[in-house]
């Protein structure tokens, strides 16, 4: 790939006479490389045929399979109904010294050991330690392809062209292609959707379960203790550690997203599910997991204004600073498991934004009530974030009971928490909140309001002309004079 690209940019600044040249090699390296790719297929191809062959043989003389029983799922009483499944690669591995035999073993091996990132195709299959020796990793790697291609209901081994080329192009995608197709799906906990499927952005939707893009999600994805669970599908086409880091974090903006959206507070719930270029779907961890408060319904009417949200969420999200410090903390307190629990981070997401000299200054009530109330409220506001603080101290110390409710008076601070954030990722609030809370205040005291607080990291304003007791252009002239 990087030949070819090289030639097409000699190509682009080449002289006429060399232009025609140029592309008459580039043609000739991309046809190379088909037919490579053809002898390539056409090799293991030959020993699956011959593989298959030797397996059938093996069981019509007698070799015994080995079979698994698994849960089918409830029959129709209240026994449950269990079935046999063949074990397909443990049954390969075990005549793989026979296997390596064949006459188009070793022309296989060679043909696999010039591919590129089979390590990366055997993680994608399921493939939990990849041997560090090529010679190992090519015979793990015909192992599980011939796994995958004489794997069915059935333990008749006979090869299946069509299950042979659905196994190659997976193979073809990843070590040929360089790329790859890659599903992400991870449980949310307390979101109901009105249509089967909402579809947020490019490559990330919602799924329920009535859905039928959940018959090709794992069956335990949806399974809750009462909730109501969606699914929410990532899209990819990079199955490296950045490329999954993307897609985890395409979820984890998505779960902000859909708490900033409304007043219920959706968890996630538990790990994801992995799936690359169609292979088996493998457990894969996610950070945060909690316990949903409520149930955020979303009609189809709300599908466009919701997608909206989401995008805009993901694309002015904070990369530093109080904001984006208060964002985590208060994803934090959504993921804890009690809401006395989360009441910390809270609250010290607040203090970040509201409070910078510290909690000792005692300004976080009016801020926050200057804002957030209106002016007939602002004084029941202030006096509850009081109760919350010394709700706060209680539970540090441990006398404060995990009563019910608390409950309300938390879930208080964490909506006023939440509007904040939602105005100022939104724009509709300028970041500078303390600046803000102190003009209200000023203003409704009849007092002039303050100047602008620098903030961390923010150079030193430059003085305007006027406001300089020296004239500059003055300066200037007598900079010219003595430079003449």
């Amino acid at each position: 790939m990087f030949l070819l690209a090289a030639l097409l940019a000699a190509s682009a600044s080449a002289s006429e006479g060399d232009h025609l040249q140029l592309k008459e090699f580039a043609a000739v390296w991309r046809n190379g490389r088909t037919v490579r790719d053809r002898m390539l297929k056409e090799k293991i191809r030959s020993f699956c045929v011959e593989a298959s062959n030797r397996l059938a043989s093996d069981i019509a003389e007698g070799e015994n399979i080995p079979y698994d029983l698994i849960d089918a799922g409830p029959g129709d009483g209240s026994n449950p109904l269990y079935e046999y499944r063949v074990l397909t690669e443990e049954f390969v591995q075990q005549r793989q010294g026979a296997l390596a035999m064949l006459p188009a073993f070793m022309p296989a091996a060679e043909a696999v050991g010039t591919l590129d990132d089979l390590d990366e195709w055997l993680l994608a299959r399921g493939v939990q330690h990849v041997p560090v020796s090529v010679r190992e990793r090519v015979e793990v790697t015909l192992r599980v392809f011939l796994t995958e291609v004489l794997e069915n209901d059935s333990a008749s081994f006979e090869y299946d062209e069509a299950r042979f080329q659905q196994v190659w192009s997976a193979l073809e995608a990843i070590t040929v292609n360089g790329n790859s197709e890659v599903l992400l799906a991870a449980p949310i906990h307390g979101v109901t959707l009105q249509s089967p499927e909402v579809r947020l952005d490019s490559g990330l939707m919602l799924v329920s379960p009535a859905s039928p893009e959940a018959e090709g999600l794992p069956g335990d994805i949806f399974r809750s203790d009462g909730l109501p669970v969606v699914a929410v599908v990532v899209e990819a086409e990079d199955s490296s550690p950045e490329g999954l880091s993307q897609a985890r974090s395409r979820i984890r903006k998505l779960v902000c997203a859909l708490r900033l959206y409304g007043h219920e507070s959706p968890a996630l719930g538990g790990a994801a599910r992995l799936q690359v270029e169609q292979g088996p779907w493998q457990v894969l961890g996610l950070e945060g997991s909690g316990t949903a408060n409520g149930d955020l319904y979303i009609e189809a009417a709300q599908e466009s204004e919701l997608a909206e949200f989401c995008r805009l969420v993901a694309n002015r999200w904070p990369r530093g600073g109080e904001i984006a410090w208060a964002l985590r903390r208060h994803e934090f307190g959504c993921d804890r498991m009690h809401h006395l629990d989360g009441l910390s981070d809270h609250l010290l997401a607040l203090r970040a934004l509201l409070e910078p000299e510290g909690p000792a200054s005692g300004r976080l009530n009016d801020r926050l009530a200057a804002i957030c109330a209106e002016p007939s409220g602002r004084a029941q506001l202030a006096e509850r974030t009081a109760r919350a603080a010394r709700l706060e101290a209680g539970v540090q110390t441990g006398l404060t009971k995990r009563e019910p409710q608390s409950r309300e008076l938390c879930h208080e601070l964490e909506m006023n928490l939440r509007a904040l954030l939602r105005d100022v990722i939104c724009g509709h609030l300028d970041a500078d909140l303390v600046t803000l809370a102190d003009a209200i205040i000023a203003e409704s005291a009849g007092l002039e309001p303050p100047q602008r607080r620098r903030r961390f990291g923010e150079p030193e304003p430059i003085a305007h002309p006027e406001q300089l007791d020296v004239d500059p252009f003055d300066v200037l002239d007598d900079e010219d004079q003595q430079a003449a």
